[in-house]
């Protein structure tokens, strides 16, 4: 009974970085000032937006921000809760198939779990915003993939941060598994 307890904190603290860094990642992309100063000393990286593609990741936000309405604004806390929620179920899955996985599986894992977040934060901007402009099917396919390829993007950009933090929650659970202390994975005599 110990082990599977054990087993299950392991999996659970690597979700739960992860699902940390996003969040955290998610809340300062909606920070106005943050947004601000990085617009205007990387112009170019609003150019996709001139097109209706979404910015960035999804900014989890309590007020609209700008001229935005409240309708918008949720869509967007939505979708950054969605990018959270994707990102987390991504490790989760990780930690349950490889629960010792070495340290660049666990970077990689996390790092494609803001891709595979983002990605899919992108297809619900890119249909919010074919919505707002009242798009026809054409216009509902092309801004959800496009939003899903530059959401995807970015995750790709940024993905390093909560993937270098799910290498570091990993090696803090095999150094306690070298120490004798039980991890549930079969491999430690502790544990038979």
């Amino acid at each position: 009974m110990r082990t599977t307890i054990d087993a299950l904190r392991a999996r659970t603290d690597g979700t739960v970085v992860v699902a940390c860094v996003c969040l955290l990642l998610v809340l300062l992309h909606g920070s106005a000032t943050l947004l601000t100063a990085f617009t205007a000393r990387a112009g170019l990286s609003v150019a996709p937006s001139a097109l209706g593609v979404p910015f960035a990741l999804p900014g989890l936000r309590a007020t609209p921000l700008g001229a935005t309405d409240w309708s918008w604004q949720l869509c967007e806390d939505f979708a950054a809760l969605l990018l959270i929620a994707v990102a987390a179920a991504r490790m989760r899955r990780h930690l349950r198939k490889r629960p010792v996985a070495g340290k660049g599986r666990r970077l990689l894992a996390g790092w494609t779990a803001l891709i595979a977040g983002a990605g899919a934060a992108g297809v619900w901007r890119g249909m919010v915003a074919a919505r707002m402009v009242e798009a026809g099917i054409w216009g509902w396919l092309g801004l959800a993939l496009a939003g899903a390829l530059f959401g995807a993007l970015w995750g790709l950009a940024l993905g390093w941060l909560p993937g270098a933090a799910a290498a570091f929650s990993g090696s803090l659970q095999r150094h306690g598994a070298r120490d004798g202390i039980p991890t549930g994975d079969g491999n430690n005599p502790s544990t038979r």
